[in-house]
């Protein structure tokens, strides 16, 4: 393994533990609503029943398996085809950081003009993620 697929590995992995962290995110503020007795409806069919913050982070944890999905596909291609390359693996970590950005973004404060361009900037890396493997493709 190339020192370039081991950063890609660890982007992955960041990614990763941004979802677990998401997750217990969501498990505290859930247990703070049930404890708080801030639950209104039924919340097991619909999220409105609970608190802004814990809708919050459950949106949150959603977002975490939307667009990482295509970035965990793109890490496995690139490790496949051997397209690992310092652009690749540079926008891999860009992706990974932003998603982190976005999560604290979405879960803290939930303020559209901070979690928005953290969004927009790791769907950008993407963006080129898939340029750079549709090009090693065309190319091979």
């Amino acid at each position: 393994m190339s020192p370039l697929e081991r950063l890609a590995i660890l982007a992955v992995l960041l990614q990763i533990v941004t979802t677990i962290a998401v997750g217990f995110w969501l498990g505290k503020a859930r247990k703070i609503a049930v404890q708080a007795g801030t639950i209104t409806g039924d919340v097991m069919l619909s999220q409105e029943g609970w608190p802004k913050q814990a809708r919050a982070a459950s949106n949150s944890f959603s977002n975490q398996f939307e667009v990482p999905v295509l970035f965990y596909v793109l890490v496995l291609l690139a490790l496949w085809l051997k397209a690992a390359s310092p652009v690749f693996v540079a926008c891999a970590w860009i992706f990974a950081v932003s998603r982190i950005a976005h999560a604290v973004a979405h879960c803290w404060k939930n303020r559209l003009r901070f979690r928005g361009p953290a969004y927009f900037v790791g769907v950008a890396a993407v963006i080129v993620m898939t340029g750079l493997i549709a090009a090693a493709v065309v190319g091979a």
